[in-house]
């Protein structure tokens, strides 16, 4: 609840120069968010679902109350720390090529989140399989995950945008239709990028707008049912795109990928001291989900 409405104070004291709406999505909430909406931001328009729906569909609902040229997707626990929905529309307004764009993700010490990336692709995976990411950081190769560097500065044209702070036409919305709630989380921004890409729009990363995103600090740290998800989700993009053979091919490298990274982890773990084996035990674990998720995905059932 505190989240959220820091969430909409941000919006509240960073928003200037453009008229806006601002739209609450209530997933059947035990915790008294809507009470708090009404109370403290009685402008927002509150929409409140009677039964949990998840994620996308709730991003939907928002969606389809929605009225402004231009509709901003911002997660509950985000913070604005600049004008970034002026930042963003006025990119839009000069830019007519670009559908979609989303401003800087960092976490509350200041550390770059994954602000955009490339589709989930066999190319991308034989990257990954290579380590050439690793190995070749300045060659912009394609990422499934981008952490912008420091000295990120011109606005540049990316596959998708992470979809804590998404902006997009309105008009494309339209004409493309709101996000396939078949994803549970992690790729529904990126599908819904890739129909944008094929309207003959692009998609485009604005560093001058900056959003602290909390939730994303956990990227690096994910539980075992929240990397079934996100594999599951590349799963379902692929196949959806290429085919079931193609997505087999895909998910085998990002496997190879992560068994490469378990036997170094395991080593690391055996030779750690004491102090360091609980972080790398957790990181052991981490590669494992992700090979037996990239092999065998499927979303976990509602009482996983």
């Amino acid at each position: 609840m505190a989240v959220l409405g820091n969430c909409l104070q941000s919006v509240i004291e960073m928003t200037s120069g453009l008229a806006y709406e601002i739209i609450v999505v209530d997933d059947a909430s035990t915790d008294e968010s809507a009470a708090m909406v009404r109370a403290r931001f009685p402008g927002a328009r509150l929409v409140e679902r009677p039964v949990n729906g998840g994620f996308v569909r709730a991003n939907n609902d928002g969606v389809v109350h929605a009225k402004g040229k231009y509709v901003l997707l911002l997660n509950s626990d985000t913070v604005l720390l600049n004008n970034a929905l002026k930042i963003l529309a006025a990119f839009l307004d000069g830019h007519a090529d670009a559908g979609i764009c989303g401003g800087w993700l960092t976490d509350a010490d200041g550390r770059s989140q994954v602000s955009f990336g490339s589709f989930p692709s066999l190319h991308q995976a034989c990257v990954d399989a290579l380590f050439l990411n690793d190995l070749l950081p300045s060659c912009n190769l394609p990422n499934r995950g981008v952490r912008p560097a420091s000295g990120a500065r011109a606005p540049r044209t990316v596959g998708y945008v992470t979809g804590a702070a998404l902006m997009c036409r309105r008009e494309l919305i339209d004409r493309v239709g709101l996000f396939d709630e078949r994803f549970r989380a992690y790729c529904e921004e990126v599908d819904f990028c890739r129909r944008v890409l094929k309207e003959g729009y692009s998609a485009a990363f604005v560093p001058s707008a900056r959003i602290l995103h909390y939730g994303g600090a956990s990227y690096g740290r994910l539980g075992r049912k929240k990397i079934q998800i996100q594999y599951t989700s590349y799963n379902l993009f692929l196949t959806k795109y290429h085919g079931k053979a193609y997505a087999f091919l895909t998910r085998a490298l990002y496997a190879f990928h992560y068994t490469v990274k378990l036997v170094v982890r395991t080593v690391r773990f055996v030779l750690s001291s004491r102090t360091l084996r609980a972080s790398r035990s957790q990181a052991m674990l981490e590669a494992w989900y992700t090979v037996l998720y990239s092999l065998k995905p499927g979303y976990p059932s509602d009482r996983a």
